[in-house]
């Protein structure tokens, strides 16, 4: 499905997207035997509890490392070589990030009780409590990750992935040891978080020097600058991709959410196939950028698109026919049937804009986040107004048929943006 860039070994691109879809499985087995092993050894209650404390997790995460994450791995890309540089952006971005963690995370606390008071379950209030400390390391390790990403450091970034997740697992095996209450089980969080963060201290530590920088206020006022035009462009991702399963809540009923959710989450699980380029090509495009070298840049997007086309379409072909497989093994209820023909428009969308999908932080990588936040405003935009029209029309067919159009509209976009700010078409 990928192509080697022209920026760096082809034999050393394709071994390190190799190991990230090694960790992409790892985080599909995790999540999968997660919820399964919740639900068998406690009961559903708990489980439901720990989904919401995660709900709620996920969103205050996107405000606790604040899009700072983004300029430090746009930074380091640019110029991985220089110690000095490196140093000097991993402190400009770690010192506004431990402050913003600190009190996001304890905004998340003390919003703990008003949650669980809006859910009516006390459960939700003690499982925030629990997984708040995890929040703050979550915020830290999303810097030194991205440290790890712009380093072009792969293998190493699909590690720590693979940590976070087998780490949330390992921890919950000890809460079933130790026949934990469920309203604690959010502590896994807190635990995987907190020894991720050990691993990447020793880890990135070994590549910075520790006296202070030159220059520090100035580049921290930067990245904080940085952070603060494309923090918006996190949370609106996180929207974009629930638009059509809560405007589904709005239309018809909680049953169709449900099986419309059935697809929606085998789609998504495809999708990660491409995150997982964007993050492998993030690098590359940032170093080509910051030399303005367009030429190897769009030779790069013209390989990786040719290719990329032609794996997901692969992919898409067999997931669809297969897909009824999936649901016989997976549930007896024919109601969940009705999700064949919904999965098979959400594959369209996504192979439509497969091509494209691993250079969509592009306006990230090349210094132009407000421009990247203004491209996920329209993307949502037209996905909340085509399920608003598609819907009522078609119901799951109409929901399915407008994200699809979104993924289209959103090529449409990118391409005319990255002309317009960064002078080439990609």
């Amino acid at each position: 499905m990928s192509s080697e860039p022209t920026d760096g070994s082809p034999n050393k691109f394709r071994s390190d997207v190799a190991w990230n879809f090694a960790s992409l499985a790892v985080l599909g087995v995790s999540g999968i035997a997660l919820n399964v092993l919740i639900g068998l050894h406690w009961d559903a209650a708990t489980l439901g509890v720990f989904n919401q404390a995660l709900a709620a997790y996920i969103f205050f995460s996107q405000a606790a490392v604040g899009g700072i994450n983004l300029s430090a791995l746009r930074a380091i890309a640019e110029q991985p070589l220089d110690r000095a540089h490196v140093s000097r952006v991993v402190w400009a971005c770690l010192l506004p990030t431990t402050l913003l963690a600190s009190l996001v995370t304890a905004a998340y606390w003390f919003a703990r009780d008003p949650l669980g008071a809006m859910l009516d379950s006390p459960a939700v209030a003690e499982a925030i409590a629990w997984s708040a400390p995890g929040l703050f390391f979550f915020a830290i390790n999303k810097v030194l990750m991205s440290v790890t990403n712009g380093l072009g450091r792969m293998r190493a970034f699909a590690i720590f992935t693979s940590t976070r997740y087998l780490g949330i697992l390992i921890a919950l095996l000890v809460a079933m040891r130790l026949e934990m209450p469920g309203a604690r089980l959010a502590y896994v969080f807190s635990a995987a978080e907190a020894f991720l963060f050990l691993v990447l201290a020793v880890d990135v530590g070994r590549a910075i020097d520790w006296s202070r920088p030159c220059e520090l206020s100035r580049a921290v006022r930067d990245h904080v600058a940085y952070g603060m035009k494309s923090v918006l462009s996190g949370v609106l991702l996180e929207l974009n991709a629930k638009v059509d399963i809560w405007m589904i809540g709005v239309f018809l009923s909680d049953k169709l959410v449900g099986v419309y959710t059935f697809a929606a989450m085998i789609a998504e699980g495809v999708f990660q196939l491409l995150i997982v380029l964007q993050n492998n090509y993030n690098p590359v495009l940032a170093r080509l950028l910051a030399r303005r070298d367009f030429v190897t840049l769009k030779s790069v997007v013209n390989k990786g698109r040719k290719w990329t086309y032609a794996g997901l379409a692969a992919v898409a072909v067999i997931a669809v026919l297969l897909y009824p497989v999936a649901l016989s093994i997976l549930t007896n209820k024919p109601a969940f049937e009705e999700s064949w023909m919904p999965f098979g428009l959400l594959m369209a969308g996504i192979v439509v804009a497969s091509g494209y999908i691993p250079f969509g932080q592009t306006l990230l990588m090349a210094n132009q986040p407000g421009w990247h936040t203004l491209l996920m405003i329209l993307i949502v935009i037209v996905n909340v107004i085509g399920n608003w029209i598609l819907i009522p029309l078609f119901g799951l067919n109409g929901a399915a048929a407008a994200t699809a159009i979104s993924m289209g509209a959103s090529v449409v976009f990118l391409k005319l943006m990255v002309k317009r700010r960064v002078g080439v078409w990609i």
